[in-house]
């Protein structure tokens, strides 16, 4: 794992690579899987899925545990640490289920599989991992050149602004540090935490955010429209002051 005791170098780790060790502690409640994975579940109608940034299987997992036969998640991610560690799980599960996840190391804006997919979806913020204005849109129109006929692409984000843009929420007790430059919307910091022997390892993050609205042009860019958005998975309505957005575009017609 490439996650350091202390950043020596300007190029810091792979977002995935500094957090893995913790990622299932420190994220397990962050959002609702099993009311995400039944949300894209019904939104695949019958169809195989593709997500964006799978990490450990946090999503994916109980997606495929609601799949029937045949039918398959796949899962980008450019961290080698996340991929081990969601193949550790699955070398634990029903075979039946862990044969419905299918896993890449790569780039979610230049390496995804040819599809097609019914549903294409990135969950918590991963979307922003994206950190610039060019890959997003680069993304954005990989996933819709891969959607099936009538398929989805789904993003979960914060709706942030430079008001309210600070370190991810996560429930840990870590010390965290952060900053953001509101011309380039990018927001960096640091995640500070003891490991057992007691030396401090220091995990960095960096995003580009975008606005709801922001994120609804580089989708039409790509030939999407909206169709749907809700504040949760839950499909609480979205309204102005919603902390939160899940959003679905559909190719235009």
């Amino acid at each position: 794992m490439r996650c350091t005791r202390s950043v020596s170098n300007n190029t810091p780790p792979l977002y995935g690579d500094a957090f893995a060790d913790v990622y299932d502690e420190w994220y397990e409640h962050v959002t609702d899987a099993p009311a995400t994975a039944r949300a894209l579940h019904a939104l695949a109608g019958g169809g195989n899925l593709l997500e964006l940034g799978i990490g450990t299987g946090r999503i994916a997992i109980p997606l495929a545990q609601l799949l029937s036969p045949g039918r398959s998640v796949w899962g980008i991610d450019e961290s080698q640490a996340m991929l081990d560690l969601c193949r550790s799980k699955l070398a634990d599960m029903n075979p039946s289920v862990a044969e419905r996840i299918h896993l890449l190391q790569g780039d979610m804006a230049d390496d995804l599989p040819s599809g097609p997919f019914s549903v294409i979806f990135c969950t918590f913020n991963t979307f922003f991992n994206l950190d610039s204005e060019a890959a997003q849109r680069k993304c954005l129109h990989a996933v819709s050149q891969r959607l099936a006929p009538g398929g989805a692409v789904v993003l979960e984000t914060a709706v942030l602004t430079g008001a309210n843009t600070s370190a991810p929420t996560i429930a840990h007790t870590a010390q965290s540090s952060s900053d953001y430059d509101p011309e380039t919307q990018i927001g960096h910091g640091v995640f500070t935490s003891a490991s057992l022997d007691g030396s401090l390892v220091e995990r960095p993050w960096r995003i580009r955010y975008s606005t709801p609205v922001q994120i609804d042009e580089m989708a039409a860019a790509a030939g999407l429209i909206c169709t749907d958005r809700w504040e949760d998975f839950a499909f609480a309505p979205f309204h102005a002051g919603s902390a939160r957005q899940v959003a679905v575009w559909r190719r235009r017609v």
